[in-house]
């Protein structure tokens, strides 16, 4: 059995109930989305429809990957392996009738598909998207390799298939393509960001072109975080992706190369600027009038019925200040008090597995639907109110970060850091 954390060893028993059942409910919910014959993941979890959804994220699936390897680790699945399998023979081309959508030339995958059959849903083929899925494939390679090699031979083949090169930009600014048409890229985005994942991977894949090399040590190298472009929030310096703006990014924006970017989960640089990033976002949460400490987290997800669609919530740009308790859980490991922030919000608001109402029994209901496998985003300002605001979809690449994060709160950061593979050098 893997070695627990000291923070999770002496969590007092009543949080420690609750973070077993959070953190087994962030895979029932990957597994929930997750459809049978092909092994794709649906774009998000629908809180009041039949799941899985018909349209499958390529970025999710990467997701589902991660999470059977956690499943795997936990017990909580027999069959995690198997369904990897699965999902990989979908994305590779070995499942009858499910052909997975993918530019022809250079191999990135479509954003959103068919679940069943591959079919581009009228979505860009997307750099970010297919690096989400690999790393998601790497992963389960490696958590997998001895126990079944099909995985890691699968995934390396999908890393390798792909023509890394063309996500080059501009070496210079750091730029990174963000949309592929025809084989070229297109639709350059500077750094910094999550596509630092791709520049990553691009490192892995294609080692030895030259291009690639210069992105990646010109820009993203370890010795160059320091460089990266930087805005400060009370004083406090956090990475941005454009010098001179105000612009601050998403949380989650963060989260992702810290557990998916060895070089970066192991460099003391980038722990840095994570806690950082971690402060503003709590700070900025306690210059809102009537807001408790433990409401907090700048992250990305769907707003139906209450501030418009999808948003990707920063400082300074957060319609409606919805909090998403996932960015929480993602911080766990240079903010693990964040545990009881999360314990709080369960146990005084949304005790999803308990909760009762015997005057409305509709809300009751309609609560534990949109609550179903755990805390996601609430509206700290509904959360008391007769007319409630119920969330009707849970997005499973912003949920990841609920996953990871108690992954890394119990397990430790070495369950990320083992299963990638370092940049040779």
């Amino acid at each position: 059995m893997s070695i627990t954390t000291e923070n999770y060893k002496y969590l007092p028993n009543h949080v420690k109930g609750f973070f077993d059942r959070q953190y087994q409910d962030s895979y029932q919910l990957l597994d929930a989305s997750r459809q049978p014959k092909t092994g794709l993941y649906a774009d998000g979890y629908m809180t009041f429809e039949k799941n899985p959804d018909q349209r499958c994220s390529i970025a999710a699936t990467g997701v589902g990957l991660i999470g059977l390897c956690v499943a795997d680790e936990e017990g909580w699945d027999e069959d995690a392996a198997k369904k990897a399998v699965t999902t990989l023979h979908a994305v590779t081309g070995r499942i009858d009738g499910c052909q997975v959508a993918r530019d022809e030339k250079a191999g990135f995958f479509a954003h959103f598909v068919d679940m069943n059959t591959g079919e581009n849903l009228q979505s860009e083929l997307s750099t970010i998207d297919t690096s989400l899925l690999v790393a998601g494939a790497l992963f389960a390679g490696s958590h997998f390799k001895d126990s079944n090699p099909e995985i890691n031979e699968m995934a390396n083949e999908l890393l390798h298939e792909i023509d890394w090169s063309i996500v080059v930009a501009d070496v210079e600014t750091g730029s990174i393509n963000m949309v592929v048409k025809d084989g070229e890229g297109i639709m350059p985005l500077p750094a910094y960001n999550e596509y630092v994942l791709v520049a990553y991977l691009a490192m892995l894949g294609n080692p030895e072109n030259q291009a690639v090399q210069a992105l990646w040590n010109e820009n993203f190298a370890e010795s160059k975080i320091n460089e990266l472009p930087q805005l400060e929030y009370r004083d406090i310096p956090v990475l941005t992706d454009t010098n001179g703006k105000e612009s601050f990014l998403s949380s989650f924006v963060h989260q992702f190369p810290f557990y998916l970017v060895p070089e970066y989960a192991n460099s003391a640089v980038y722990q840095d600027f994570y806690r950082n990033a971690c402060m503003a976002d709590r700070l900025k949460w306690k210059e809102l009038d009537d807001v408790p400490s433990y409401v907090w987290g700048y992250g990305a997800g769907p707003n139906d019925g209450l501030h418009g669609g999808y948003h990707a919530d920063q400082i300074n740009n957060s319609p409606g200040d919805i909090a998403s308790a996932y960015i929480v859980a993602g911080f766990l490991p240079v903010y693990p008090a964040g545990i009881h922030d999360l314990y709080a919000l369960y146990q005084l608001h949304l005790p999803y597995d308990k909760y009762t109402n015997n005057n409305d029994k509709e809300d009751e209901q309609k609560l534990r639907a949109s609550y179903k496998y755990g805390l996601h985003r609430y509206s700290w300002w509904h959360l008391e109110q007769p007319e409630r605001w119920y969330p009707t979809k849970v997005t499973l690449i912003d949920w990841s970060s609920m996953l990871y994060g108690l992954t890394a709160f119990k397990r430790g950061m070495s369950f990320f850091t083992d299963r990638m593979s370092p940049i040779r050098k």
